[in-house]
């Protein structure tokens, strides 16, 4: 692989990266807000006017950034209907298939998307006061990293992104390490 294609390559991984934990932060605050409302709304009897909206917007751009990052990291549901031993070259047409279908899905959402955000982007959401287009600008940016991942496992470009599994696993070593070394520390005082 040339040095260009390989900084190609390695932005898109790390741009990934990124939205793994971008997608991760976004379940949190959607977590915490909808606690919180949840808790105004049934103990001190008033709720969060924008709580709602704001759970909505988090929810739907975690939804289409997970989808991006299941098409790169292959963790979409898939059916084994057919035999495992057939011949090579049917493997490799159904591998085609498939990501023939990932990307005419990519291509709508990144066309049909921005009509969308076009038409709402003159509508207001009632709580926030935001642009409707808020909430729906995600459907064509996924769709954008979607076709992007696509078009890497068509090329086959060699890839080193990080697997979903190894960011959580590292983000749950750096949680107990650190409790580790306070606990030594602790221990020794």
């Amino acid at each position: 692989m040339k040095g260009s294609s390989k900084s190609v390559v390695f932005a898109i991984n790390k741009i990934h990266n990124y939205f793994v934990y971008f997608a991760m932060i976004l379940i949190v605050i959607m977590t915490l807000v909808i606690s919180v409302n949840v808790f105004m709304r049934y103990v001190l009897n008033s709720g969060l006017k924008w709580g709602e909206e704001v759970a909505k917007l988090l929810v739907v751009w975690f939804t289409y950034i997970s989808l991006a990052v299941g098409v790169k990291q292959g963790l979409h549901i898939s059916l084994g209907l057919l035999p495992k031993n057939l011949p090579r070259w049917v493997d490799n047409a159904l591998d085609y298939l498939k990501i023939a279908v990932i990307i005419s899905v990519a291509v709508v959402m990144i066309i049909f998307g921005f009509k969308l955000v076009s038409i709402t982007s003159s509508s207001i959401m009632p709580a926030t006061k935001w642009p409707s287009s808020t909430l729906y600008f995600i459907v064509p940016f996924s769709g954008i990293l979607v076709l992007l991942e696509a078009v890497i496992v068509l090329l086959k470009v060699e890839d080193a992104a990080l697997p979903v599994e190894t960011v959580l696993q590292k983000l749950a070593d750096s949680g107990t390490d650190g409790k580790k070394k306070k606990g030594a520390e602790h221990d020794t005082k």
